[in-house]
């Protein structure tokens, strides 16, 4: 087998970005870019192309059969986040044909392991995307945590959307409305800093 160019390598895998890998819910604040699977769809948990690393990253520490990697992302991430065999299986299948895995059999089962040419994409395009600092942003979190946190937002946000129906009914009650929204997003803004 030939060894490919790590410029070509990038750019045969960038056409596959159209694809839609790994979404979920939109989630908040600096872990936006994360949200969840359940209860949604229309926001990525990771940005596209994402999941493709971190499927390789996990096959460089220990060749897996599919489902094992749905399962140990699942783990990695505490519940909050499993990819569906919807979006693991095409990038599997993506990755083989782009010779970054080879597969082997196990009775039924499929085992991915990542080839040298998975190893040199890996390892010069890894450090280049900024999935790596918000992968690691997890390791510090306390999911439970993070959940009440959503449901308290979502309790929230149903409220504004309650109130703002209410503050289209007459000028003063709009006037109210919008400087209370300018108020929270200033005190938001705190937080962000």
């Amino acid at each position: 087998m030939h060894r490919r160019n790590p410029q070509d390598m990038r750019q045969r895998m960038s056409q596959f970005e159209q694809f839609d890998f790994g979404r979920g819910q939109r989630g908040f604040d600096k872990f936006e870019q994360f949200g969840g699977r359940r209860g949604g769809g229309r926001d990525r948990f990771f940005k596209k192309g994402n999941l493709q690393f971190i499927i390789l990253k996990m096959l460089e520490e220990e060749s897996r059969h599919g489902y094992q990697l749905i399962k140990d992302l699942e783990e990695r991430f505490k519940g909050f986040y499993s990819p569906s065999p919807g979006s693991v299986y095409p990038i599997l299948q993506m990755l083989e044909d782009r010779d970054f895995v080879s597969i082997s059999k196990d009775g039924n089962k499929k085992i991915y392991t990542i080839t040298e040419e998975g190893k040199i994409f890996l390892k010069d395009n890894i450090d280049q995307d900024e999935f790596t600092q918000r992968l690691n942003q997890f390791d510090n979190v306390d999911f439970k945590q993070m959940k009440a946190m959503r449901e308290q937002l979502q309790e929230v946000f149903h409220g504004f959307m309650k109130a703002s129906q209410q503050a289209l009914q007459d000028e003063e009650t709009k006037k109210e409305f919008d400087a209370f929204v300018e108020e929270t997003k200033e005190r938001l803004e705190k937080f962000n800093k």
